[in-house]
């Protein structure tokens, strides 16, 4: 039992520390006044992170402070630019500073430091993106009559109203304990929304978190038992190297169960952390998205009375970071990638890709954001980056063979697909689990790389048969305007 917590030490604390922020949320969420609200969640995410991280505390706090006062100081135009590259260039220091003596920071103060980075980087791209739709739609004087002709429940209003906070707002938003240790993200107005709208006051926290909660315990079962069975260093060992090639094959598909079902109870618990608390609630008319929010109607959600609000149909889809079930069973690892940690792939999304000029790289931007935000090993560039490659190929065969399949071609034809996208993410959480590029080789040399072999001989072939089922497609006859003319 001493030799079980001596190993897990670190895992246990942390999730202690996310059952204590469960607890906490139904006393935090009945404070009486705004002010008291954030000032308790703040002091409270600040003696949080003093606990976890002990002496490297000043790091996510000073990051922070030092980035919303970057956002502060600069112009509105630009201050979303400024922001992201200090931000990843503190990470980076954070991250390296043991090269050059300083002392190296513990695996979970890295956790709060990541979510430190993408609150202050979103917050400002957030109040930039206000401000250029304002801007464009002052610029464009739309016609009222067909702004009315439009019914306000159909329209993303997202940045009707220009977002930009005070200092001491960003400071309570960025320190504030929910969500501060493992996510998920929420966007500044989101946080907003939970101090003057009225819907944590109504909805049923306690049982949208006991039903969120209540799978924890098989999630935690799991994770032991799949690396007690099938430990993580058994891979690097000779023992390892000498069995059957199919066995080495298929190891990694352990470690991964293993893993998904470790990420399963952090952040099912993480969501649960907002629920209790009320955070992240929303009516279901809004069509609630991850990270987002409501996605149409939102002025008119606002704009709702208590009575309203306390007869609404709510859902935290807002602060939901896993589709559990769509980890499971979706077909292609271009679902896979959305079901996963959907709060962060919002941001990634929102932040990166949106905003990314070069449209071409838009995909390989996003995807590098997404690993060096993880940390610079290079597990994680051979598990994240190389996804983008594997993407490339399936892209291609889900159109040719699954998109218009029906019946029982379209399931075995998603089994397949299933099968090798399920072993494709084994092959990559390998990496991502090993970590440094020492270790990564000695696995990927066991196995003969064969999965790259693979994937370059899937997208080969692929685009000879695209090449080939588009040369064999009829052509269709040219309709000429002189046609048109006569018919």
């Amino acid at each position: 039992m001493l030799a079980f917590i001596t190993k897990n030490l670190n895992d246990i604390i942390y999730l202690s520390l996310l059952l204590i922020c469960v607890f906490v949320g139904p006393y935090y969420r009945k404070l009486d006044t705004i002010e008291s609200k954030k000032w308790a969640g703040s002091i409270l995410g600040i003696l949080l992170i003093i606990i976890v991280s002990g002496n490297s505390a000043s790091h996510p706090i000073m990051s922070g402070l030092m980035g919303i006062s970057i956002i502060k100081t600069d112009t509105i135009k630009r201050c979303h630019v400024t922001t992201f590259f200090f931000m990843f260039g503190y990470l980076f220091v954070f991250r390296l500073g043991h090269l050059v003596g300083l002392p190296p920071s513990s695996g979970q103060t890295n956790l709060i430091e990541m979510i430190i980075v993408l609150r202050v980087v979103g917050v400002a791209f957030e109040m930039n993106g206000s401000w250029l739709a304002v801007a464009e739609a002052k610029k464009k004087e739309l016609d009222s009559t067909k702004a009315e002709s439009k019914s306000p429940t159909e329209k993303d209003d997202d940045f009707l109203e220009l977002i930009n906070p005070e200092f001491i707002d960003l400071f309570h938003y960025t320190f504030n304990y929910i969500g501060l240790l493992t996510g998920p993200y929420y966007r500044y107005r989101t946080f907003n929304d939970y101090f003057h709208l009225p819907y944590s006051k109504y909805v049923d926290c306690f049982g949208f978190t006991i039903n969120t909660l209540r799978m924890v315990p098989l999630y935690i079962s799991l994770y032991l038992a799949f690396s007690n069975l099938w430990p993580l260093e058994y891979i690097l060992t000779e023992e390892h190297n000498n069995s059957h090639f199919l066995y080495r094959m298929l190891y990694p598909w352990a470690l991964f169960a293993a893993f998904r079902q470790r990420i399963y109870s952090g952040m099912t618990l993480a969501e649960s952390v907002c629920s209790s608390a009320g955070l992240g609630a929303y009516p279901v008319q809004g069509r609630n998205r991850t990270g987002h929010g409501p996605t149409v109607g939102y002025l008119k959600l606002k704009k709702m009375s208590d009575k309203e609000a306390q007869m609404a149909e709510y859902d935290f889809k807002t602060v939901e970071s896993m589709d559990v079930w769509g980890c499971e069973t979706v077909v292609t690892l271009r679902e896979s990638m959305k079901v996963w940690n959907k709060a962060v792939q919002y941001w990634v999304a929102m932040v990166v890709y949106k905003r990314f000029p070069v449209n071409n790289l838009k995909m390989h931007a996003a995807f590098f954001v997404s690993v060096i935000w993880h940390g610079f090993h290079a597990g994680y560039f051979f598990c994240i980056y190389f996804c983008l490659f594997y993407v490339m190929a399936e892209d291609i065969y889900y159109k040719l063979y699954y998109k218009d399949a029906t019946g029982m071609k379209k399931k075995i034809i998603g089994f397949i697909m299933w099968f090798l996208r399920s072993h494709s993410e084994s092959y990559q959480a390998a990496a991502f689990l090993l970590l440094t590029f020492d270790r990564v080789w000695i696995y990927y040399s066991s196995v003969y790389h064969y999965w790259y072999g693979v994937w370059l001989s899937f997208l080969i072939l692929g685009l000879i048969l695209n090449k080939v089922r588009a040369m064999l497609q009829p052509k269709q006859p040219r309709v000429s305007k002189t046609d048109t003319l006569k018919e």
